[in-house]
């Protein structure tokens, strides 16, 4: 299986999380500092789909809050206009890369439903 990085997606960020996941942080702890980003941007508002899809990956992933430090930098990536999708793209490619194929999966059938519901919901506003 080869997944690619989406054409949006910084490869930094996928080396960020490949560099974050081999020093001891967990794919859990990543992706509470992307929910975080995800409520605090509501880059994902507006889309019908979001907040099932992010209810579904998260009942997949154990949550694990011990990386407030992690969540924070994550989160703070919006600065730098780094938006949920491209988030979760990394963080797939960064677990397929880790040999975490189950966690890599799951997060990259998110992905792809919330691109396809963001294209979705551009089309039902215009």
């Amino acid at each position: 299986m080869n997944i690619k990085l989406d054409y949006n997606t910084p490869a930094y960020l996928a080396s960020l999380f490949v560099s974050m996941i081999k020093e001891g942080v967990n794919p859990h702890q990543i992706m509470v500092g992307i929910v975080q980003l995800a409520t605090d941007t509501q880059d994902l508002d507006g889309m019908t789909a979001s907040v099932e899809c992010l209810r579904y990956l998260l009942g997949t992933m154990p949550i694990d809050t011990s990386a407030e430090g992690v969540s924070k930098f994550i989160s703070s990536l919006a600065l730098q206009g780094v938006t949920t999708l491209m988030l979760l793209d990394a963080l797939a490619v960064a677990c397929y890369s880790c040999s975490l194929a189950d966690s890599a999966a799951v997060i990259r059938l998110t992905f792809q439903k919330l691109a396809a519901d963001k294209i979705i919901a551009k089309v039902l506003d215009d």
